[in-house]
């Protein structure tokens, strides 16, 4: 193996992108008919998927479809939330930024608008979004509906800065709920798995650009875990990944500058992730050898230092597939919890090579957020897209279960509708809001109506 090339290929940009996925994936296969969501976990939908061009377009389609309407995002998602046998409603038409306020640092943006696209929209206008995670191919209604993250030990969920959104219900009707109207409903409607409405746009609160600090580099684990709190509170964004069997995490924090911008490396991500799987496949029977060839290499792998505008930098390009679970634990056990995680791979499946990743996200009120009451610690496991996964939920998650963890939305896990009415002090509440806003269940597909409607 050539040294030099698997140093470029685990340091720096390139390990980092082994945390995301692909921005080339999309949500829809050509091959298959119907939808199907990027990584192939999920059996391809029959139902049509329709991609109406305006409201007056998207109204008669909700009035008219036959049985259920699904909306979808970018397909980004390891649960089924989305396949349906009815109509597949795709919002990419519905992408544009309105009623710019830059005074107040506000904006309605459409809900099928991709945050790669928006970002650079908004900053036209002086405006940035206050944090995003590190991919940014997903629709604006697609992570804020699965209360989707990035890291920050004070920085909310995508959908805390929610201020209003406008919504079309079953019977066709336009709802707005905001400060003006409906204010009641917030609460419940930043979250909500769109199981109460095609969402059309949202109003959100955004903040002047600013620019960011990067900086990625590595550490022994033990010091990592020593750090972490301190790191945390240190840094306006902070995470880490652990390299299996390696005894070493890479780190990556970012804080606001207004120094000067300096070019980004290359992203080498295949080159990494192909690298990390060669060490699995050629050396998971000699343990002691695959970690010290990979203590060899990351100690020389550059750290990455590099300065430009915080949605250049919070997320990265992603082109390999895999299939993740991710558990928010309350702050005070999480890094416990993936300790736990850590020594069973390590002891029990020589065959994972994806890091780990450990991230922070600051509490929000929203009913069904991840996030509800308190600060949570997000630890994610990574298995690539042709390896089996089983031992997710049969190792995995009741580790993550044990520590009170509750699941991404998006992301693998095999919780039911009591296990969600126990984690969520509001899950009653809002399944009685969903049955009123959508009596006849036309937003469900059968994995929804398993968890709002068991009984019908």
């Amino acid at each position: 193996m050539d040294r030099r090339r698997l140093l470029q290929a685990i340091g720096g940009t390139a390990l980092a992108s082994l945390s995301g996925i692909s921005a080339q994936a999309g949500g829809t296969d050509p091959s298959v008919s119907g939808w199907q969501n990027w990584s192939k976990s999920l059996p391809g939908a029959a139902g049509k998927v329709e991609k109406p061009t305006n409201m007056v377009a998207l109204k008669a389609l909700v009035s008219g479809a036959e049985g259920g309407v699904r909306p979808v995002g970018a397909g980004h998602s390891w649960m089924p939330l989305v396949p349906s046998q009815d109509t597949i409603v795709s919002l990419d038409h519905f992408n544009a930024v309105r009623e710019v306020d830059t005074t107040a640092n506000t904006a309605w943006i459409g809900a099928g608008g991709r945050l790669h696209d928006v970002s650079p929209e908004l900053a036209k206008h002086g405006l940035a979004f206050r944090n995003l995670g590190d991919i940014d191919v997903q629709s604006l209604a697609g992570a804020t509906s699965t209360a989707t993250h990035g890291t920050g030990r004070n920085l909310s969920c995508l959908s805390a800065e929610i201020l209003g959104l406008r919504l079309l219900t079953g019977d066709g009707e336009e709802l707005e709920i905001s400060a003006a109207q409906n204010p009641a409903l917030l609460p419940a409607a930043s979250v909500a798995l769109g199981s109460l409405g095609v969402l059309t746009e949202m109003k959100m609160q955004l903040v002047p650009s600013y620019k960011l600090h990067r900086r990625v580099w590595f550490m022994p684990h033990d010091q990592v875990m020593a750090q972490a709190d301190d790191l945390w509170a240190k840094h306006r964004n902070f995470e880490f990944m652990y390299i299996p069997f390696s005894g070493i995490s890479m780190c990556i924090a970012h804080d606001e500058t207004q120094a000067a911008d300096t070019p980004r490396a290359a992203d080498e991500s295949d080159d990494g992730v192909k690298q990390l799987k060669a060490l699995r496949d050629y050396l998971s029977w000699f343990p002691a050898l695959r970690k010290r060839l990979l203590a060899l290499a990351i100690s020389g792998a550059p750290e990455e230092n590099v300065v430009g505008e915080s949605w250049n930098l919070l997320s990265s390009e992603r082109n390999v597939l895999f299939n993740e679970m991710e558990y928010h634990l309350p702050a005070a056990v999480g890094l416990e919890a993936l300790e736990e995680v850590r020594a069973y791979i390590e002891k029990n499946r020589a065959d994972v090579f994806f890091p780990f990743e450990a991230r922070m996200t600051q509490g929000d009120e929203n009913w069904l957020s991840p996030f509800h009451d308190g600060r949570k610690i997000s630890i994610a496991v990574h298995c690539y897209h042709q390896d089996d996964y089983a031992f997710l939920f049969s190792d995995i998650e009741p580790i993550f279960r044990k520590y009170g963890g509750r699941p991404h939305w998006g992301k693998l896990n095999s919780l039911t509708a009591a296990d969600f009415d126990a984690l969520y002090p509001q899950w009653q509440a809002f399944a009685a809001l969903r049955q009123r806003l959508d009596p006849q269940g036309r937003f469900l597909n059968p994995y929804l109506r398993a968890l709002f409607a068991p009984t019908t």
